[in-house]
């Protein structure tokens, strides 16, 4: 009778988890363009079928991927925080969190939402700090989506190539090229850096004005 030999198993072992976080590094590593699940098959040292023994399919996994952003935003000092700081809070970590691998944004926000991404947390926290706020039951819909919407378009403006850059028409010269592509020639790191610095200010300045808005309409009811 022949005895099992103890030692490293044939085939890597595959966790739910494992294909998550693998599937972070590789978009990390190889951006969504080159993303798929033969590769991310691959990386792991299996073949592709084994992945879904574990993920249904891509849009399960990137919703897999999606809850581990929901997870990451930090809620417990939201509570103790006045409500328009505490929608301020939340919306930036919000932003932080979908950020946190940047080449995976543009594939989280493209897929549909389905229950294991735990994307329900975030409108929960949301609509608790707009019922705090006093926001009509009606209207707190509305309020979400408006702020959902800016978080999503923040987030895929520090992604973007090429944001903050265009070029104009100026007629039989072809092309001009915009005040901004001087800024982007200085390097491609500074460009980055400068891209994100207006991209940030330009959310916080969206987001506090929703939040005006909102005060005005509870303290005009």
């Amino acid at each position: 009778m022949s005895q099992r030999v103890a030692g490293r198993p044939a085939t890597p072992i595959l966790t739910q988890q494992g294909i998550v976080d693998a599937a972070f590094a590789l978009l990390e590593e190889a951006g969504p363009e080159e993303f798929s699940m033969g590769r991310l098959a691959r990386s792991l040292g299996v073949r592709t079928p084994a992945l879904y023994n574990h993920v249904d399919n891509r849009q399960h996994l990137v919703n897999l991927m999606r809850r581990d952003m929901v997870r990451s935003i930090e809620r417990n000092m939201l509570a103790d925080l006045p409500w328009t700081e505490a929608l301020f809070h939340f919306a930036v970590l919000f932003r932080e969190a979908l950020l946190r691998v940047p080449a995976a944004v543009e594939l989280i926000v493209a897929t549909p939402i389905s229950e294991e991404s735990e994307s329900g947390v975030i409108y929960e926290e949301m609509g608790r700090i707009l019922r705090r706020a006093g926001v009509a039951v009606p209207r707190i819909l509305m309020v979400m989506v408006a702020i959902e919407s800016l978080i999503v378009g923040a987030a895929l403006d520090i992604v973007a190539p090429g944001a903050h850059v265009a070029t104009v028409p100026a007629g039989d010269r072809g092309t001009v090229r915009s005040s901004h592509v001087e800024v982007m020639e200085l390097g491609e790191v500074y460009a980055r850096q400068a891209r994100t610095s207006v991209s940030n200010q330009s959310f916080e300045f969206g987001l506090r004005a929703i939040i005006s808005a909102v005060e005005r309409e509870v303290s005009r009811s």
